[in-house]
């Protein structure tokens, strides 16, 4: 019961956001929903970039960002027990001279929390290359190294961590990352872990191989009529040189992905990117991503605005999205996470890391 409780705290907080006239409405076209943008939300006061949120099964709310002190870069561990409402800062998960970054975090037991990220540094003939996972057992207060899900030395990076815990296994975490294979050869790949983090499989391609960048993924469940089904949303240069969002579904827990199909094709010399997805209890989906399209000429990825759009669950394989909507006029890396049945939060970089909420009204 004391669990519950909190549950339901955390829930009233979060619809908190959306009182007072203060929310805006979204267009979501014909879909079986509507949607509100709440306010704006500060992660730190710190400057920081990457934000990423995760849900504890207290209610509480973990944000991991990247900041720097003067060379150094240090990933910090905001995090708000009111759903949203306000962060504090709580934690540390690493420091250092490197290129460091990308951060993710995971509960995959209750206090026990994966932080994984990008981890840089100059090495014999090019770069030293790493997915790092850092593990807390307080609920991530503290951090200890728990292992390197891959690395590899060179001139071709990997990075962009994603975790989930599989549907079918509850012991597996299942992490997919960016890499690649030439510059014009970016892959998704996927590496598994049934220790706790401690140790991790040999990468397997999910998808897809074909002399273009594929990355950034995220991950959300949802059904296609009463199958179970995942939907990996990710960045391509399939119109290359600029980006576009994309989607691909796999209806056996990750094993296997197909159905690649658009989620967001820029206009003619403009980019959609670094997407991140998420679904709400009715198992409709949005999508948060990186857009370059009216602000006056390009200069991706470092010009940019937040957008955001929504679907119904898919039907036999096939989705189709609303038109996009402006979230924030000026963000970067956006990220997103139910954090209750019908409240997810974005989150982005503009000027450090914020959030924003998103209500879903099913009709």
């Amino acid at each position: 019961m004391r669990q519950v409780s909190k549950l339901i705290r955390f829930g009233l907080a979060a619809l908190s956001h959306f009182q007072h006239g203060h929310s805006r409405p979204l267009a979501t076209d014909q879909l079986p929903g509507e949607a509100a943008l709440g306010n704006e939300i500060g992660i730190s006061n710190l400057p920081g970039s990457y934000a990423r949120l995760a849900k504890l099964s207290d209610g509480s709310v973990l944000a991991g960002f990247t900041t720097a002190e003067g060379p150094t870069k240090i990933i910090k561990v905001s995090k708000s027990t009111d759903g949203g409402r306000q962060f504090f800062p709580f934690g540390e998960i690493t420091r250092g001279e490197g290129d460091i970054g990308n951060i993710f975090l995971l509960e995959i037991a209750p206090s026990v929390i994966l932080g994984a990220f990008r981890n840089h540094s100059p090495g014999p003939g090019g770069m030293h290359f790493r997915i790092t996972v850092c593990k807390s057992t307080d609920g991530g207060k503290s951090w200890g190294f728990a292992s390197q899900a891959f690395e590899l030395g060179g001139h071709l990076g990997i990075w962009e961590p994603f975790m989930r815990l599989s549907d079918r296994n509850p012991n597996e975490v299942q992490l997919t990352y960016s890499h690649e294979f030439a510059p014009n050869d970016q892959r998704t790949m996927l590496v598994r872990s049934t220790d706790g983090g401690i140790s991790w499989s040999r990468p397997e391609a999910v998808c897809f191989g074909n002399a273009v960048r594929d990355g950034m993924n995220g991950i959300a469940k949802t059904k296609d009529g009463n199958r179970d089904v995942l939907v990996m949303v990710f960045e391509t240069t399939d119109n290359a040189p600029f980006f576009n969002v994309k989607a691909a579904l796999s209806y056996d827990d990750g094993a296997t992905w197909g159905y690649r199909q658009n989620v967001q094709v820029a206009p003619r010399d403009h980019n959609a990117g670094a997407p991140q997805i998420a679904s709400f209890a009715d198992g409709c989906l949005a999508v948060v991503y990186m857009a370059d399209e009216g602000l006056g000429g390009s200069n991706w990825p470092h010009k940019a605005s937040i957008k955001v759009t929504f679907a119904a669950p898919p039907r036999d394989g096939k989705m189709s999205w609303s038109t996009p909507q402006l979230a924030k006029e000026s963000g970067f890396w956006p990220g997103i996470l139910d954090v209750q049945d019908n409240v997810a939060m974005i989150t982005y970089d503009s000027g450090g890391p914020r959030a924003k909420p998103i209500q879903w009204s099913p009709k």
